[in-house]
């Protein structure tokens, strides 16, 4: 499955792009996470959230859509 995975904040500079189009195996977000973690070792150090479908922090069992995009923490008011 082709997912375009979008990076904002730090994890854009960490990684040097701010997106990209992967070729995955992974069914959820859960394995997108362990996946990602192992493409880019960087990330081991960071905390990030992955979202799609307007939704911030989806579940680790949620099935993957066509974009997911990573953010780092942010607080808001």
């Amino acid at each position: 499955m082709e997912i375009k995975m979008r990076y904002f904040g730090l994890l854009a500079e960490t990684l040097q792009k701010e997106e990209e189009i992967i070729t995955t195996k992974a069914k959820n977000i859960g394995d997108l996470k362990n996946e990602l973690l192992k493409r880019y070792p960087t990330l081991e150090n960071k905390t990030f959230v992955l979202a799609q479908q307007n939704s911030i922090k989806a579940e680790e069992e949620k099935l993957l859509e066509q974009e997911v995009a990573l953010f780092p923490p942010f607080s808001g008011g």
